[in-house]
């Protein structure tokens, strides 16, 4: 904490600003406690407020596929790059003493130096090397290497997606190799992509389904 209160102090805060931070910079607790804080701190900046309801709105979308990754907020995560403008993260691998394998961030802008202004987006990049370390540590190459997408799930919007996403990780964990289309995209585009990798089945759960708790099951080769 020391060193980034230096380095604060070398981007021209005062010692009153970099007291204020203090809360957010020493946060500990739960994911939760910490969004608490963190409003808390925020309570008087409406953008402040609406990226802490971002934020949480990921962390209980994690929850509910339930995914057994451990997600850690954590505001001190710095990246060694300079062009991002919103969230950055990193994943580690557990039970190895190897550091991030994986890592990104939000960067607004950043092709116009390349001549196109205006474009925003998320970049992510894999370290091979590690990964193959991790896997050869903890041998988890997989033993069949079958990767063929078996179900997809249409996406029709943020509520469907929600009510899709517990579906998707009980065809997984019944071994089903399940995707769920990554947008709402038009119906058009989402079955031609089911087309083109020759995904066999394909689910949709709009409104009336959600209703009437269920979903209609589409069989693509035979209609």
């Amino acid at each position: 904490i020391d060193n980034v209160n230096e380095e604060l102090r070398q981007d021209g805060l005062s010692d009153a600003q970099i007291e204020k931070l203090q809360p957010i910079i020493s946060l500990t607790g739960s994911n939760d406690e910490k969004l608490t804080t963190i409003a808390g701190v925020l309570a008087e900046s409406e953008t402040g407020l609406k990226g802490v309801e971002e934020t949480r709105y990921i962390l209980e979308t994690l929850k509910t596929i339930g995914l057994n990754n451990e997600i850690q907020l954590d505001l001190t995560l710095a990246r060694g790059l300079n062009y991002y403008t919103g969230a950055i993260f990193e994943v580690k691998a557990l039970d190895v003493q190897i550091g991030s394998i994986t890592g990104g961030g939000r960067y607004d802008n950043l092709t116009g130096i390349f001549g196109m202004p205006g474009l925003s987006g998320v970049g992510i990049s894999f370290g091979a090397d590690r990964i193959y370390d991790v896997l050869n540590t903890l041998d988890l190459y997989p033993k069949d290497s079958i990767n063929a997408t078996q179900l997809l799930f249409i996406n029709f919007g943020e509520k469907e997606t929600a009510y899709c996403l517990p579906l998707v990780t009980k065809a997984r964990q019944a071994g089903i190799r399940t995707e769920m289309f990554p947008d709402a995209a038009k119906m058009k585009k989402q079955m031609n992509y089911a087309n083109a990798k020759q995904i066999p089945f394909v689910v949709l759960a709009g409104e009336n389904e959600m209703n009437e708790g269920k979903v209609t099951l589409k069989n693509m080769i035979t209609g």
